[in-house]
């Protein structure tokens, strides 16, 4: 089974394609890396070099990995790749709402310390990642909506 470190970019074969996504650090919320998961897949596996020269269109998500692991559908494309230009906005958003309105959000720091309690988020705070792990799974589903944090039906 691979063990992917900070700095690796892989990929994840799903329903006949490929999603690619650049660990960041290393597993920090119940199993997840956090990760800059690529608006982008491919019927093929691309190259690490083809992969990071496309445009940086994505999401930041506490990926775990475990399945696609286990059912040997990860692959590594590169190691110990910098990082510093995927590091994402350096907060996290939080709420028990779970398919409604959310009546407030927590403001966590990359420590997960709680930073503040809002009942509405500003714009930029609409565009920091959520406070929760995925799986490969929701991952794949992600990319193909095209999903970014301001789309969130719940602010």
């Amino acid at each position: 089974m691979i063990q992917i470190a900070p700095g690796d970019l892989v990929a994840v074969e799903a329903e006949g394609r490929y999603y690619y996504a650049f660990i960041l650090d290393k597993v920090r919320l119940f199993g997840g890396n956090w990760a800059f998961v690529l608006h982008a897949s491919s019927e093929k596996v691309r190259s690490a070099t083809e992969v990071l020269s496309g445009p940086r269109t994505g999401l930041h998500a506490f990926v775990d990995f475990i399945w696609a692991k286990r059912e040997r559908r990860l692959l590594r494309l590169a190691r110990t790749l910098d990082t510093a230009s995927f590091r994402g906005p350096g907060f996290l958003r939080g709420t028990t709402a779970i398919k409604e309105k959310a009546q407030f959000w927590v403001i966590y720091d990359m420590s997960f310390k709680e930073l503040r309690c809002v009942t509405r988020l500003t714009p930029e705070e609409e565009r920091y990642p959520d406070y929760i792990r995925i799986d490969d799974v929701l991952m794949v589903q992600k990319v193909k909506q095209g999903w970014a944090p301001e789309q969130d039906p719940r602010i």
